[in-house]
């Protein structure tokens, strides 16, 4: 593979992360995030993902999001 191409997916990666990262404080402040703490939410969500975990869907995702609201409830709305 050629470091043109290599660098080309490595932008696209960046990309996809991006838009990943801006898709999951979405879901966040609909799940009743605090604005103001959206940050923190993120790198909580992100702290508590299951890494032995192979399949990551949106059940599981709904799970992670209603574990940070037990054990987080300051980032959410009252």
């Amino acid at each position: 593979m050629s470091k043109e191409k290599i660098k080309e997916l490595e932008e696209e990666i960046e990309e996809l992360s991006i838009q990943l990262s801006d898709m999951l404080c979405v879901a966040l402040l609909l799940s009743g995030v605090k604005e103001k703490y959206i940050q923190e939410a993120l790198d909580a969500y992100i702290d508590n993902l299951d890494e032995e975990s192979i399949e990551y869907g949106v059940k599981e995702i709904l799970q992670n999001i209603e574990n940070l609201k037990s054990t987080h409830s300051k980032f959410f709305k009252d």
